[in-house]
């Protein structure tokens, strides 16, 4: 068991600093920062503290989707779309081949 994991490390390494490089590219380009340790603690705390009373329901949910405008709709919608080809583009790659599984196979 030992031996497998010690020959997965070096994977692990090499593509988990290829995606820490990635990622630092993509905040560069599209001029991010992460938020400060007080804004993150902040908006956690809340979040915890409503999860707690129970104030945090799919009614509340639903209006809030609601209440959204077209910008943020359709940057969702744009995200989405990046996931999904992000996901597919990692199917075909991960597959070896742009069409889906084999099926099994009938005997006759």
């Amino acid at each position: 068991m030992l031996t497998s994991y010690a020959a997965q490390t070096p994977f692990v390494t090499y593509y988990g600093k290829v995606g820490l490089e990635l990622s630092k590219l993509v905040f560069q380009g599209q001029k991010m920062s992460p938020p400060s340790l007080a804004t993150f603690q902040t908006t956690y705390q809340n979040l915890w503290g409503r999860l707690q009373k129970g104030s945090i329901s799919p009614q509340s949910i639903l209006q809030q989707v609601r209440s959204l405008g077209t910008p943020q709709l359709a940057a969702g919608g744009v995200v989405l779309a990046e996931c999904l080809g992000f996901f597919t583009v990692g199917e075909m790659v991960g597959r070896f081949k742009l069409v889906g599984y084999h099926g099994e196979v009938a005997h006759h």
